[in-house]
C-alpha cells in the first residue's frame, strides 16, 4: 500500500491507521436519466447491473403464460455522457403474427383511422395492433425481419450486433424509457 492510501485517524483521542483499498472497481454509472432525445444503440446479448441483476436478449413466456415477452438489450452511446445499458420489452401473442391476424389489423386500422382511444368492440384486435406496431418499428429500424421457432416464438439471437437509433424519454418516475426506433445514423450523427 502506498503512503498516500494510509492515513492516521483520531477518534476519541485514540490514533488509528486506516488502510483503504482502491475503490475504482466499484465505481458505478452516474445516476439519473439522460436527457430526452435520440441516441445510437447496439443490440447486445445481455448485461449485469451494478447490483448483479442480469438482463438477457431473450424471448420468454409471460407470467400468465398467455403471451410472450421479447426482451432486447441495448448498449447506448451518450457521447460525453458515456455509455449505458438498457432494455426494452415487446409483449406479443403468437397469434398476433399470423397472416389472418395481420390482415384483420390492416382492415381495422383503416376502419378506425382517425379514431382516438379505444376501438369500440375491438379491444383484442387493438391490443394486437399495438404489439405489431412496436415490433414493426423495431424491425424496420434494424433492417431485419423476425425469425420464429416452430411454436411461433420470436428468435432474438439474430438481433444481437445490429444497430439502431433509439429515442429516450423520461417517464413520470424519472427513468429513461425507449419510445421510438429508427435506422442507425438516421437520427444521430454517424
Amino acid at each position: 500500500m502506498s503512503a498516500e492510501a494510509t492515513s492516521e485517524v483520531f477518534i476519541g483521542g485514540t490514533s488509528f491507521s486506516e488502510d483503504v483499498p482502491s475503490l475504482t472497481d466499484f465505481a458505478e454509472e452516474a445516476g439519473g436519466a439522460w436527457p430526452a432525445g435520440w441516441y445510437p444503440a447496439s443490440i447486445i446479448e445481455g448485461y449485469a447491473t451494478s447490483r448483479g441483476k442480469q438482463f438477457v436478449t431473450e424471448d420468454t413466456a409471460s407470467k400468465k403464460g398467455d403471451s410472450r415477452n421479447l426482451r432486447v438489450c441495448f448498449s447506448l452511446n451518450g457521447g460525453t455522457l458515456g455509455t449505458r445499458n438498457t432494455f426494452e420489452s415487446f409483449n406479443y401473442r403468437v397469434d398476433d403474427l399470423t397472416t389472418e391476424r395481420l390482415a384483420q389489423i390492416k382492415e381495422l386500422r383503416e376502419e378506425f383511422k382517425g379514431v382516438k382511444g379505444a376501438w369500440p368492440g375491438q379491444s383484442d384486435a387493438q391490443r394486437s395492433s399495438l404489439a405489431i406496431a412496436g415490433l414493426g418499428q423495431f424491425t424496420k429500424a434494424i433492417g431485419s425481419g423476425l425469425k420464429r421457432t416452430p411454436e411461433g416464438n420470436i428468435i432474438p439471437t439474430p438481433f444481437v450486433g445490429k444497430a439502431a437509433d433509439v429515442r429516450l424519454n423520461i417517464d413520470d418516475k424519472g427513468y429513461n424509457t425507449i419510445t421510438a426506433y429508427a435506422p442507425a445514423g438516421t437520427r444521430t450523427k454517424k
